[in-house]
């Protein structure tokens, strides 16, 4: 066991970096109940390597991370079930609008539940229009319009704050082959943004079987640009 002491500009993502834990294993060792500001000076437990969060299984690669999707209406006696083999629940989703807005969901109950069991909730954001399907038109005002992201990061900022979620997931689909760039750039932007903070940062990819795959589902996803800027993806292969 170790004892680090806040410093300046620390925050809970860079102290896990710094000894190679998960950041969820120092929230859940302090009981910090305000991970997103920590105090200079505040002294915090670093447990070795071998401390696990509930829901992790090791195995001969390292530690497992097993991620569950819900939806708002999904019933609590089923959730409360599944959450002891979670690591992580994505909830979905909040669907952003043409001028950066959010929608909103009954999200409320599943994230104190993913919390009390030691599961980080997952704010899950999708390019769905609302009572439609999903829109690469939509998708590329969001990545060309440096306002309307703008006003599409700070909503999700706000959001991950007011309801505790640990961290968020994209989840853009059926994106313009010519949006690939500008999809990169907008991760590059909000990995910039809520790192510092703590949060961790995932993305849904379709299930490519080469890198020059072609199709509306895949060209936009690059697989090594996602792989070197956020801490896991997750491949949608139950739809193949």
């Amino acid at each position: 066991m170790k004892i680090h002491v806040v410093r300046s500009g620390d925050s809970v993502y860079s102290i896990s970096k710094l000894y190679g834990i998960p950041f969820q294993q120092i929230i859940q060792d302090n009981a910090l109940k305000n991970p997103y500001t920590l105090v200079i000076g505040e002294a915090l437990v670093i447990l070795d390597e071998n401390h696990q969060l509930l829901g992790q299984r090791k195995n001969k690669l390292g530690s497992l991370g097993v991620n569950g999707y819900a939806l708002p209406n999904i019933k609590i006696g089923v959730l409360r079930k599944t959450l002891p083999y979670l690591t992580y629940l994505s909830i979905f989703s909040h669907q952003v609008r043409a001028d950066g807005s959010l929608s909103n969901i009954a999200d409320k109950a599943l994230i104190s539940s993913a919390r009390e069991f030691g599961v980080a909730p997952l704010m899950v954001v999708t390019n769905i229009e609302e009572g439609k399907s999903f829109s690469g038109d939509l998708a590329h005002k969001i990545f060309t319009n440096q306002q309307i992201q703008n006003t599409f990061i700070q909503n999700v900022l706000t959001n991950l704050k007011e309801k505790n979620y640990a961290g968020l997931d994209i989840d853009f689909e059926y994106l313009h082959p010519y949006d690939r760039v500008s999809y990169n750039n907008l991760i590059r932007k909000i990995t910039s943004i809520l790192h510092p903070l703590g949060y961790t940062v995932t993305s849904a990819l379709a299930p490519k079987t080469s890198a020059m795959q072609q199709g509306i589902l895949y060209e936009a996803h690059d697989y090594p640009i996602h792989g070197a800027l956020l801490d896991h993806v997750i491949l949608m292969t139950y739809e193949w």
